[in-house]
């Protein structure tokens, strides 16, 4: 009894470990094609923006308060720190030689040399964040997004091992319903859910976003897309 007990929980933790492998499909259904390319309609959007600097206010208050309390208030810590600069450590790590004598702590997590460094999201989303267009080819066998310089192509029900911010993540792809959903997890960093695809009238792209990492608040939102590019941005006369 206990041996059947014992192997019957090692299969559902084996289940647990597959994740959405099972839930997404190589096949996509009859009559579904997002391919084309699309412009961003912000005014049917949510902008990740807002949520993602009050995410950036809530941890500067939070490090503001732990510099008060241990008695090391830093009037240079502010909400800068460069797209380019380095990584924020893992949220409850140390982050300065003078922090690592009390074992670090959530609260001053994200700041490095006296500047709180970007939310982690932001990496993750990388040029989804701010492009204003994107073009999806289709076919049985690939999947690709593009955004500007940057061209992601996925085999649709396949697994694949990518780089991210902090390292490598498990990536599985495919389809689920109508939708095509790609799925990050790294061992360090946000996981990632993407989905796409067309809204009731069939019109519309619809982008939805789903981001989450220990010690952060989560982070969803949706974005819609038109047929067509993006009219070309014209320099000011001088």
């Amino acid at each position: 009894m206990i041996r059947a007990t014992a192997l019957a929980l090692v299969g559902l933790a084996l289940g647990a470990c597959a994740g959405g492998a099972g839930r997404l499909k190589p096949d996509a259904p009859a009559g579904v094609d997002l391919a084309g390319t699309w412009r961003l309609n912000r005014q049917a959007s949510q902008d990740p923006q807002p949520l993602i600097e009050r995410m950036r206010q809530d941890e500067l208050k939070r490090m503001r308060r732990y510099m008060r309390e241990v008695g090391e208030d830093d009037p240079d810590l502010d909400v800068g720190g460069s797209a380019t600069g380095p990584h924020r450590a893992p949220h409850g790590g140390a982050e300065r030689g003078t922090r690592e004598r009390d074992g670090g702590g959530p609260e001053h997590a994200g700041m490095r040399h006296g500047r709180f460094s970007r939310v982690p999201y932001e990496e993750a989303l990388g040029p989804a964040l701010t492009s204003d267009s994107l073009q999806i080819e289709q076919s049985p066998t690939r999947f690709v997004i593009i955004r500007g310089d940057s061209k992601r192509s996925f085999t649709p029900g396949g697994d694949s091992v990518v780089s991210v911010a902090q390292g490598v993540a498990d990536q599985h792809s495919g389809w689920s319903g109508r939708e095509y959903v790609i799925e990050v997890r790294p061992q360090v960093g946000p996981r990632v859910i993407e989905r796409y695809g067309l809204s009731a009238d069939g019109r519309r792209l619809v982008e939805k976003f789903t981001l989450t990492e220990e010690g952060w608040p989560k982070l969803e939102f949706t974005r819609v897309y038109d047929p067509g590019a993006p009219a070309p941005r014209t320099l000011p006369n001088n």
